[in-house]
This record gives C-alpha cells, structure tokens and sequence, in this order.
C-alpha cells in the first residue's frame, strides 16, 4: 500500500507539472513586428504594429504620444541610429518594442503580454467572453476598462467587445457617451452613437430638440434636421 501510494503521488506531481508548463505556454506572449515614424516635428509619432497567426494577419498604425512610449528618448528619435527597447502601457496588456531608429524612421519586433485579469473583469462588467484577437485589439485601440465601464452604464443597447471597438476607432470617448445620456432620453445602440458623432451632432444639439418639445424624434430625423442647418 506504501509503495502504491507512492506512485499515486508521483503520477499526481506529474500531472501538476504538466498542467503548469501549458498554463505557462498558454500565456506565451503575442509576437509581431512594428515600424515607428517620427520625421515630423511634434508630440506623437505613427506607429504602426503587424500580426500575424495561422489564421489571422493584420497591420494596424495609429499617431501615439510620444509621452505613451516608455522608454524612447528623443535623443534616439533624432540620432543617425540607435537601438531601442521601449514599452507602450495599456489596461489589456503591455506591448514591448525593440529595433532600430534612424533619424526618427524605426521598426523591429514586438511582443505583447496580455493583462491576466484584464478579460475577467471585462466579464463581471457583462461583456462576452473575448480570445487573444480581440484582446490584442482591445490593447491597440486602449480601451480602458474605465471607458468599457462608461460605456456599459450609459445604458446602451446590448452593447458588446465589437462595440467598443467601432466606438474607439470613431474617435468616441466616454465622454460623449456619457453627455449623450440624459433622463427622458431615447436608449441608443453603439450604432445610433457613432452616426451622431459622425455627422457631427453634439450631445447638447440632441438635449436642445428633446427639450423643444421634440422627445420622441429617432436619431435618424435628428441628424436630418442637423444636416439641414435647423437650430
């Protein structure tokens, strides 16, 4: 029986390793590669990221502020060459950088490592349940949770991950979700949100005609009498 137990115990410890090497290798990180450009004087430069998987390949660029790249200098962005390693913080995850700069043009590779709990809390906030694509999305685009939780108490219908996607890359922020939120208002779709921003309506335009004696008016006619030039 002694013997036995042994063996019991020994095929229990190999088991337990085994399920940590793949939580570990299910946590290996992300890895693509990246091209920088900062020949333009100013506070931002373009960055842009490439994945890809056995079944994904995407390229995605965006301006960033030079304040959001840890660890890159402006001596680095103004020398004849520099290797660099920098890092771009957000709520989903940390993107690393290293490569080479030459005279504010760079690329290289990146990895990014996934914030653990990032998707949990995203769960308790009532959002599906979302892979590795869309949190390296998420990541691209910083959505916060502090904007993901904006979003889900404005009071949206069944607004969802793609959402907040379509929401980040319209230029909406919590701000104007929030503005567009009032009592007695219309309850919007993420879809009705980004057609207001899009035609330029503001949230006090939309407070003005409900106030006016108009409360029940869909954003479609609003936008109209917007496009319109009615005040």
């Amino acid at each position: 029986m002694k013997k036995l137990s042994i063996t019991i115990g020994g095929v229990l410890l190999c088991a337990g390793l085994c399920l940590t090497a793949y939580a570990a290798d299910a946590a290996t990180p992300v890895k693509g590669t990246w091209s920088l450009n900062n020949w333009t004087p100013g506070d931002t430069a373009h960055l842009t990221v490439a994945y890809r998987n056995a079944t994904t390949r995407w390229e995605w660029g965006n301006d960033q502020p030079l304040e959001d790249l840890h660890g890159l200098t402006s001596e680095q962005r103004h020398s004849a060459h520099a290797s660099v390693s920098f890092t771009m913080d957000r709520d989903a995850g940390t993107f690393a950088f290293e490569g080479t700069l030459t005279l504010g043009l760079g690329r290289g590779d990146f990895r990014f490592v996934p914030n653990p709990t990032y998707a949990t809390k995203l769960g308790v906030l009532g959002y599906e349940t979302i892979g590795e694509d869309e949190l390296l999305n998420l990541a691209l685009r910083d959505v916060s949770l502090a904007f993901a939780t904006e979003v889900k108490t404005s009071g949206l219908k069944d607004v969802t991950v793609s959402d907040l996607l379509r929401l980040k890359d319209h230029g909406i922020d919590g701000e104007f979700v929030r503005a567009l939120r009032s009592p007695g208002a219309p309850v919007l779709s993420a879809d009705d949100i980004i057609k207001l921003h899009d035609h330029g309506v503001k949230p006090e335009y939309v407070a003005r005609v409900q106030s006016a004696g108009y409360p029940d008016l869909t954003v479609d006619q609003i936008i109209k009498l917007h496009d319109h030039g009615v005040d």
